[in-house]
């Protein structure tokens, strides 16, 4: 799944919050959604003291089988050098590059994405579920 850039990485945390509130306004709320055959949940951590970015995605079939059960279709886990220290209100940046090196790793491309992190709800109305939307 190749993504064409939105924006670098390497900001410093004024030009971050600026892009912020320049990219909040491309997120989109409506429901485009066709069908759902397949769900992403992703999750981003650290390791090492914070030195490593670990995204792990997993991409599940939908809906669950007749047990109740989710058919795990894919899942990869990403490690990488953390990019940017933690700045309160600028954790996207910190946080997506790892996961978009994970769903680009991915050889199937899921519907909806469930994101463990804030979207509109965010200050500046990108948190890292919106900013890693508008990437992928």
């Amino acid at each position: 799944m190749p993504l064409s850039p939105l924006h670098e990485w390497n900001l410093a945390p004024a030009d971050a919050i600026a892009l912020q509130k320049r990219l909040s306004g491309r997120v989109e709320r409506e429901d485009r959604l066709g069908e759902v055959r397949r769900i992403a949940g992703v999750d981003i951590g650290f390791e090492q003291g914070g030195e490593v970015t670990r995204a792990a995605v997993v991409v599940l079939a939908w809906p669950a089988g007749e047990d109740g059960l989710f058919e795990v279709v894919e899942q990869v886990v990403q490690r990488e050098p953390t990019r940017m220290p933690y700045i309160p209100g600028l954790l996207s940046f910190r946080e997506v590059p790892a996961a978009l090196a994970a769903f680009d790793r991915l050889s199937v491309r899921p519907e909806l994405v469930m994101v463990d992190g804030q979207g509109i709800a965010h200050p500046r109305r990108l948190g890292v579920a919106s900013h890693l939307g508008l990437w992928l």
